[in-house]
């Protein structure tokens, strides 16, 4: 008799309208049935997750190329640079302001404790997103352990932008549910919006393919609802509310001069994206295999499965279904190749991998009583069905960049130190260097400012528009410095400026060479 009643809350709960929604006293009740947010758990696994960021000395020689740049742009900002007009990115400016921040005191400690608030927001609304379409706080336990464990592995060392956008992003598809519960006004969607905008402001690419996917929902949800009208009103709060953070934050770079400039570096994605590019057979081959063994290709395939359940669970597979090969797609076609791309799949694939490891049968009152086995059983899912692929994967990405750094590469960052010393100590902080190199991890080492924007030719260098532009600033700021990697091709222009007004530095190195102004 007691399971009976609880199922009936349950159903209760997933189609209740909104006016009884709003009585408290019911409200309240209901509430009962999931689980309360484990926020303790979710803040140690942050911790976790940061203690191996590339913030971390230990680790700091493991940073991709995106990771140094992100390094330096904190640190630039503090020596009075610029973000856009002398760091060039595409993320957003609360990013940079937060990465600002973060190296104002107590070195980059205060940009690591941002993040770990970042991912315990995260974890908080991803936790409250899937207890709500599943009703089993089990389930959505075990895929907010899997959220910190794909952010650990993808995005190994951390700093990136989409990380602090994650909170925004599982906010939003929050307010959704709730929206299909029938528990939210119309006027909160001025909050949607606002969310939105913050979310834009850290990590602008991800954010417009999310709210113009979920924007997309809302339009064909509420037509087949016969909610035309409220539809276009909530597009208006969405819209006024996007407004009011937007423009007081955005008009910084009108006053700066960088609007411009942060409009094209924001829209970098869209510029540089290609599927006929010379390198998408390898993109196919390295990400195909990763989107396989992480289980996302699983998740993918048994969301087409569909199945009687409430209507918030639908829209959530709805979501899921459009935004995970799209932005798979998009991954693909980009020019830079690395695992953290993949990171902007998560919102999507994590929803498709709570649908399908959510039997259906074991529903909070009684998992209660039969927690571990019911936990088991999802692992047993996720991991046994798939060969335990999903283990081993997770494994290759936390190993390769150590394999990477001490056995591939092996002595480079050694000849990386000594050339930033040699800098160092035949320099001022006025000069400035260049550093022809796969990574932008010289400047902070030599404490010295780049010469141009574009910090590395390995990274945003996708497009005719920004190689001219680099070949441009090179030959305008003549650095004291540049430093050649061997392994990275040189353009034929900027081979001619080196041999015409630099001499080389005698440093006996193996992988790099070291030049000087005449």
């Amino acid at each position: 008799m007691n399971d009976r009643n609880q199922q009936e809350n349950v159903e209760i709960l997933v189609s209740m309208s909104a006016e009884t929604w709003q009585n408290t006293s019911e409200r309240r009740r209901l509430e009962k049935i999931i689980e309360p947010v484990p926020s303790l758990k979710l803040f140690f696994w942050s911790i976790l997750v940061s203690l191996t960021s590339v913030i971390n000395p230990l680790l700091t020689n493991l940073a991709t190329n995106l990771q140094s740049q992100n390094l330096y742009a904190g640190w630039a900002l503090t020596q009075g640079e610029v973000a856009y007009a002398n760091i060039y990115g595409t993320s957003g400016l609360l990013y940079y302001l937060v990465s600002w921040l973060g190296n104002l005191f107590l070195g980059q400690l205060l940009f690591l404790l941002f993040q770990v608030v970042a991912l315990t927001l995260a974890g908080v609304y991803l936790f409250q997103t899937i207890s709500q379409i599943t009703v089993r706080s089990g389930l959505a336990r075990q895929i907010t352990i899997l959220f910190y464990l794909f952010v650990l592995t993808l995005g190994f060392g951390g700093t990136y932008s989409i990380i602090f956008a994650f909170p925004f992003i599982f906010r939003s598809l929050y307010h959704l549910v709730k929206y299909l519960q029938g528990r939210v006004r119309d006027e909160s969607f001025i909050r949607f919006g606002m969310v939105g905008a913050l979310a834009f402001l850290i990590e602008p690419a991800f954010s417009l393919l999310f709210y113009s996917l979920t924007t997309l929902f809302l339009l064909l949800y509420n037509i087949a609802d016969k909610r035309k009208a409220r539809g276009f009103y909530q597009l208006l709060a969405g819209l006024l509310g996007f407004s009011l953070v937007f423009y007081p934050l955005g008009y910084y770079t009108v006053l700066n001069g960088s609007f411009g400039v942060a409009i094209s570096q924001a829209t970098y994605v869209l510029e540089a994206f290609r599927l006929n590019g010379s390198y998408i057979f390898d993109h196919l081959l390295y990400y195909g295999l990763l989107f396989l063994g992480l289980g996302f290709a699983t998740a993918l395939m048994t969301a087409f499965a569909f199945k009687e359940e409430p209507t918030a669970a639908r829209g959530m597979r709805f979501i899921g279904l459009l935004g995970l090969p799209i932005s798979f797609v998009v991954v693909l076609g980009l020019p830079e190749k690395g695992a953290y791309q993949l990171l902007t799949t998560l919102p999507f694939a994590l929803l498709l991998l709570a649908l399908w490891l959510d039997t259906g049968g074991d529903r909070d009152g009684h998992e209660r009583r039969h927690r571990k086995p019911t936990q088991a059983s999802s692992w047993n899912r996720y991991l046994g069905k798939q060969l335990f692929l999903p283990l081993l994967a997770m494994l290759y990405l936390v190993a390769y960049p150590f394999v990477n750094e001490y056995i591939l590469s092996n002595g480079v960052s050694a000849e990386r130190n000594l050339v930033a010393q040699h800098i160092r100590e035949n320099s001022t902080s006025k000069d400035s260097i260049y550093a022809w190199d796969s990574t932008a991890s010289l400047y902070k080492k030599a404490q010295r400012l780049s010469a141009v924007s574009l910090l590395s030719p390995s990274l945003y260098t996708g497009t005719e528009e920004n190689r001219i532009f680099l070949r441009n600033a090179l030959n305008e700021a003549s650095p004291k410095f540049i430093l050649v990697n061997k392994d990275v091709k040189l353009f034929s222009d900027v081979k001619k400026k080196i041999s015409q007004d630099y001499e080389e530095v005698n440093l006996k190195l193996n992988h790099f060479k070291l030049y000087q102004i005449k």
